[in-house]
């Protein structure tokens, strides 16, 4: 772990109004602790490019574990292999701002991201689905009963335009079906164009659905 990356988290979770770190362990995870007095370990990265099983594995090898962990900076990708080493260790990751979110939960471990999840429920509730898996945090390889499975990339767009595609296609590589996180706004026609032209689906989540089945 970078000691750098770990005090620039500490000094920005001085700034917030309902949690703090109020001290380091000798594993320089960041002890903190919320308004309220619930306290939890948080484990900071700097990886740039890809956050893999290997990244994860020391933080969880010692007596003390944390329970959140979080990488500087927000935007590097977490792969499906430590997302579910972190799962498995009952803890959570995400952002900066996650760790606000995770200690309303008093128990931090156990924090999960809202819209991710209803996604995750929602495919794998789907009558066709055998089992959802993490290729990456926004990124899901869909394993069907009937039919291939499918690489879904979910991302945050209001109105989906080509350059959200191209974008997509750029941080998770090959997907099957770009999907908008959002009910609300459109797909533009440039982004179903730029999807077909890679061999993809541009689609909404109720488009997403009827897919599934086929």
């Amino acid at each position: 772990m970078s000691g750098n990356v770990t005090d620039w988290a500490a000094d920005k979770l001085t700034t917030k109004e309902n949690i703090k770190s109020v001290n380091r362990t000798p594993e320089n995870f960041l002890v903190v602790r919320s308004k309220d007095g619930y306290t939890f370990l948080v484990a900071v990265l700097g990886v740039q490019n890809v956050i893999e099983l290997p990244d994860m594995e020391p933080l969880f090898a010692g007596a003390t574990k944390p329970q959140f962990v979080m990488n500087v900076p927000s935007k590097t990708l977490w792969s499906g292999a430590a997302i579910r080493f972190i799962h498995a260790a009952s803890a959570a990751f995400g952002t900066l701002g996650d760790i606000s979110r995770a200690a309303a939960t008093k128990d931090a471990g156990s924090y999960r991201d809202k819209n991710m999840g209803f996604f995750i429920n929602a495919m794998k509730q789907h009558s066709n689905v055998s089992r959802v898996s993490y290729v990456y945090e926004t990124a899901f390889n869909i394993d069907r009963k009937f039919g291939k499975s499918l690489i879904v990339a979910v991302i945050n767009a209001y109105n989906m335009g080509a350059e959200d595609v191209r974008n997509a296609k750029d941080r998770f590589g090959h997907f099957d079906v770009v999907v908008k996180s959002s009910n609300y706004g459109s797909i533009t026609p440039q982004a179903e164009a730029a999807a077909n032209s890679m061999g993809a689906q541009a689609l909404t989540f109720s488009e997403l659905m009827g897919r599934l089945a086929k």
